[in-house]
Parts: C-alpha cells; sequence; structure tokens
C-alpha cells in the first residue's frame, strides 16, 4: 500500500479510491472538491495556502485524523533516494507547518495556482503519522473500505466502514472486490458473462 509505487488502475482504485484518502479530489466533472481538507485560502501570490481540514475523521484502527498526518505522509516523498513520482510536487513546497490540529499551512517556494488540484495526484494519500510502515503493510486508511483481504496486483476485498464522513454521498456498496485481469480477452469475457460488473480498458 505505498502510494508512492502506484502506477496501474488496480492500485489506484484499490488506494486512492477505496481505502485511503488524499487532501483533495478531482470530482467525476472535472472539478476540485475537499477530501480530508474541507477548504482552503491562498495568499495573493499563490505561494502561502492554508488547508483546514475535515474535523471527526478517524483512520481504520481508531487513529483520530489531523495536521500531523498530512505533514509525515507528505515528507515520505522527500529525501534522498526516495523514489515517488508525486517528488517534484512535494518538493515545490519550501515549509510545511501545523497551525493547529486541523489546519496545516504550506509555503512553496514559487506561487502555484493550481496546488490544491496537485495535492489530489494519487501518490499522495495520507497514513496515520507515526504507524506509516504498518499502514503500508496493511492498508490502515481514512478511507470508504477497510481492507479485508489483499493480494498484491491480483485481488483486494474492501468492506464498507460505518459512519464516514462521505455517507449519503459515496460507498453505495457494503463490499468491494478488485481483480486484476491482464488478458484483454479474459477481462472482456469476465463482463459478458456477469463475473464482473465494470472492466477498464474495453
Amino acid at each position: 500500500w505505498d502510494s508512492r509505487t502506484h502506477s496501474d488502475i488496480f492500485m489506484i482504485s484499490a488506494a486512492q479510491g477505496a481505502v485511503f484518502d488524499s487532501l483533495t479530489v478531482v470530482a467525476a466533472d472535472g472539478s476540485l472538491e475537499g477530501e480530508l481538507a474541507e477548504s482552503w485560502e491562498t495568499s495573493s501570490d499563490a505561494k502561502t495556502w492554508t488547508f483546514n481540514l475535515r474535523q471527526g475523521v478517524t483512520f481504520h484502527n481508531g487513529k483520530p485524523f489531523g495536521a500531523d498526518d498530512v505533514i509525515e505522509s507528505l515528507q515520505m516523498h522527500l529525501g534522498e533516494g526516495v523514489k515517488s513520482a508525486a517528488k517534484p510536487i512535494v518538493e515545490a513546497i519550501a515549509e510545511m507547518k501545523k497551525v493547529t490540529d486541523h489546519q496545516v499551512q504550506f509555503i512553496l517556494s514559487d506561487g502555484n495556482a493550481d496546488f490544491p488540484y496537485l495535492l489530489a495526484d494519487y501518490h499522495l494519500l495520507i497514513y496515520p503519522a507515526g504507524q506509516i510502515d504498518e499502514a503500508i503493510s496493511k492498508g490502515i486508511g481514512t478511507g470508504l473500505y477497510q481492507v479485508e483481504s489483499f493480494d498484491p496486483g491480483v485481488r483486494f476485498v474492501g468492506t464498507r466502514v460505518d459512519s464516514h464522513y462521505k455517507d449519503g454521498k459515496e460507498g453505495w456498496f457494503d463490499s468491494v472486490e478488485i481483480i486484476a485481469i491482464n488478458d484483454i480477452t479474459a477481462r472482456m469475457n469476465a463482463l459478458l458473462t456477469g463475473q464482473v460488473d465494470v472492466i477498464t480498458d474495453i
């Protein structure tokens, strides 16, 4: 569940789509919405960004979500030898500051009006601070679906989380199963015979 290495639709769907959340998310119509961030504002030069975080959110292991989780999750994309496709996004942040438990401030090296859009990148998932290694190993996020079983690159089964902040907006299934079917013919047959409900790359 290491988002720094995710590169295919299987892991993007399972991770950003089900188990984890980002600060922002691009909606189906292309507009930007807050996910773990409720709102944000910027300075006139678009260099200083302040994000107001959603309150009352917990990780699947019961840990409350807050500013420390955001900062530590972004910092994992930095450092020598770190391989992350989102490294250039995070490197553009000159300073990350915890203002309160539910407010973070980012000071960018240069102004960027698209910064909130960039935070919706599927590599920039939010993990529990102090427990990132465990979260990567077990899949502990704040998403709508908790990991029931996971065979990397093969199959993921997730169970719907009770009392989620997206209740009434998303998460209409009690459980989801994502299966990797790399063969085109087998994938089409699975759809046509009703073995699966949805496929990619028809």
